[in-house]
């Protein structure tokens, strides 16, 4: 075991040798996770593995649908209408300030007064 010297005077473990056990804790993680699905597969009834296993089917074939809907898609039209809007808004900021103004205070004003005729 390699021990490098640490500014408060205890000696660290080095890179090859935290990795080492890096790799023996995660062995023995992987080991206790199919220890534990093993002993859950084991006192699991079998109607619900079935269904489990069917739920699991259904969101797997689900995925793979969306992916390939969305691999289909053409985005190029989205990300053209998506750089006209934010030239148009780099080009009008005053304007979209003021009517974000205007409807923020438009929105609390109409919050106050329903708060007062509620009292």
């Amino acid at each position: 075991m390699t021990l490098i010297p640490h500014a408060n005077h205890k000696s660290v473990p080095g890179p090859a040798e935290l990795r080492g056990r890096f790799i023996r804790a995660t062995g023995r993680l992987r080991e206790t996770a199919v220890h534990l699905g093993r002993l859950m597969e084991d006192k699991t009834p079998d109607p619900v593995r079935a269904g489990a296993l069917r739920t699991a089917t259904r969101v797997r074939d689900t995925a793979a649908r969306a992916g390939r809907l969305t691999g289909h898609r053409n985005l190029a039209s989205a990300k053209a209408r998506a750089g006209r809007a934010a030239t148009l808004a780099r080009a009008n900021r005053t304007a979209l300030a003021t009517v974000a103004g205007v409807l923020t205070a438009a929105v609390l004003a109409r919050r106050a007064r329903r708060a007062r005729r509620m009292k």
